[in-house]
């Protein structure tokens, strides 16, 4: 009378195995892809290094410690290049400036598009926007670049130099007060101001003084 029990529940047995067996298929998959780069080593087979940032999160007893920092830590077990892999999207990590200025600037270097699209904003506010780094199709960047080509030619880099040296000296004597070595110099704040006023007095033709 029950005879179709046995098939019903190897059809449900089907129904939930399939699922998982082709997704761990896949991440077999995607890790051999890219077996040939090292990776730190993972805690967890399907989450990948998720649990590794959870875990060093829980040792450092800071649950947002910036990832920079979990980043610099794998780059001295590891080396330079390596790749980590977030569940099953792998994300190839560099630390050599070299690579970093080649991968930002060199647009036949394929990029990917979650990664880029994703600094053009952070937490609803803009960051990047859709600027020339920011923009991850070659063909929209191409014209856009050509647009700033003469804003870098020595002629017209010439014609700015007395504001970067006005600046410049802006800058110096903005930290001449801590040169004796007893206080801590606010170097990240005065580079950011030192930065917006060159690109005010540059490009804008405006003196707003926010370094002073």
């Amino acid at each position: 009378m029950f005879w179709w029990v046995p098939y019903l529940a190897g059809g449900l047995f089907l129904l939930v195995a399939t699922p998982f067996l082709l997704a761990s298929l896949y991440l077999v998959h995607i890790h051999r892809k890219f077996s040939h780069i090292p990776s730190p080593k993972m805690d967890s087979f399907f989450l990948g290094h998720v649990a590794n940032v959870l875990a060093m999160r829980r040792e450092m007893k800071n649950e947002h410690e910036p990832m920079a920092t979990i980043v610099s830590k794998w780059a001295a077990d590891v080396g330079n290049l390596f790749v980590v892999f977030f569940s099953y999207h792998p994300l190839v990590i560099s630390t050599n400036p070299e690579d970093v200025k080649k991968v930002a600037f060199d647009q036949s270097v394929a990029k990917s598009h979650l990664t880029i699209e994703a600094q053009g904003s952070i937490f609803g506010q803009r960051f990047m926007g859709r600027g020339l780094i920011a923009t991850p199709d070659y063909e929209t960047w191409k014209p856009r670049r050509k647009l700033y080509d003469p804003s870098f030619k020595r002629s017209s880099l010439k014609e700015h130099l007395p504001k970067f040296n006005e600046c410049a000296d802006t800058f110096l004597e903005r930290l001449r007060p801590y040169a004796g070595g007893k206080s801590e110099a606010p170097m990240k704040e005065t580079f950011h101001e030192v930065t917006l006023d060159v690109i005010s007095k540059v490009l804008r033709g405006t003196a707003i003084e926010h370094i002073d």
